[in-house]
């Protein structure tokens, strides 16, 4: 009673942490409540016995954490021995996705690095997150590649490399995160006839329920049975493009023909439905109708930097590098320090 005369007790969210405070007469004289990472509410007992509401701000801390690694045998147990948090690793693996072939780029010896930051509460020194990432970056048969989380003036989050080229691409060339191929673009015996013949797309070895990520923005053409393919989504995302999505194990709620979806939205499950060996993704992007390699085909990329944030982005560099240069770490893939 006494909480729900300071505050909206219907907005308590389950799970949401509070403390009560007694006196020697075991009576309760203050009511803390966790709003939010950043966030506590007070109420408590005067002096003169009335109930008063205090917000207040917790001390957060807030720094840069570094992870790198060299790649002796994947790049997954790579990042595990560096200790990168999944939720990092999943972010890194989505924005070099669009550009990195994870099966036929990657060789022993290749590197790796991240920053992401970390906060936790001074008070306590509990981690209260970890995994928003702000830099990504690889070495890659010696050739580097690195790209920069940026905020640019209208609120919007961008990647873009040190001269402020877009990371995104039109299309993801891998639409699950962390993908290992099993067979790559090209002629083929088919596991299952025997014979050889082109096989037009990439298969993603990775286990049943794995998340399918739509590969670009636009509308779900078919979403259904479609013979041997199984499980089946096609979507088009412009006039020239379309992506397609094989053998699923479920399609995901709210994905039908002429629904509309976004870059990176689940759409649907890995399985291995209609004509298939075992769990797999088929995925196959068409150009005018027509099947091409989704490895080697070269997507426009997206928006580039704006010359209205070049200021600020190179803000945002110079402060990241500061970072690395400060804290002595080995730099592998991004500029020259």
């Amino acid at each position: 009673k006494i909480v729900s005369q300071k505050i909206n007790v219907r907005k308590l969210g389950i799970g949401m942490d509070f403390t009560i405070g007694f006196d020697d007469y075991n009576q309760p004289v203050a009511v803390k409540i966790n709003q939010s990472e950043k966030l506590d509410y007070f109420i408590f007992k005067n002096s003169f016995g009335f109930w008063q509401g205090l917000q207040a701000l917790r001390p957060i801390d807030s720094q840069f954490m570094h992870a790198a690694g060299v790649i002796d045998d994947t790049l997954y147990e790579a990042a595990l021995s560096a200790n990168v948090p999944l939720s990092a690793l999943d972010n890194f693996m989505r924005v070099m996705g669009f550009s990195v072939d994870f099966q036929r780029q990657l060789q022993q010896g290749d590197a790796f690095e991240l920053v992401y930051k970390k906060t936790t509460d001074r008070i306590t020194g509990e981690t209260l997150s970890v995994g928003e990432v702000h830099y990504v970056g690889m070495v890659l048969s010696g050739k580097k590649i690195g790209y920069y989380r940026h905020q640019n003036n209208n609120g919007s989050i961008g990647w873009y490399d040190k001269d402020g080229t877009s990371a995104v691409r039109t299309l993801m060339r891998t639409p699950v995160n962390g993908a290992r191929l099993s067979s790559s673009y090209g002629m083929r015996k088919h596991p299952i006839s025997g014979y050889n013949k082109l096989h037009k797309g990439v298969d993603f070895a990775v286990p049943s329920g794995t998340p399918i990520l739509a590969a670009g923005a636009g509308r779900i053409e078919m979403a259904g049975w479609n013979g041997n393919y199984g499980r089946y989504i096609r979507i088009r995302h412009n006039n020239t493009y379309q992506t397609a999505y094989a053998h699923l194990s479920a399609i995901a709620k709210g994905v039908y023909a002429g629904s509309q979806v976004d870059q990176g939205q689940v759409i649907g499950y890995v399985g291995s439905t209609g004509r298939s060996t075992g769990p797999h993704l088929h995925y196959e992007i068409l150009v005018n109708r027509r099947q091409v390699n989704p490895m080697t085909i070269n997507l426009p990329t997206g928006k580039n930097l704006s010359d209205v944030d070049k200021n600020s982005f190179e803000n945002t560099v110079k402060n990241l590098n500061q970072y690395i240069i400060n804290n002595d770490i080995k730099n592998y893939a991004g500029a020259t320090l």
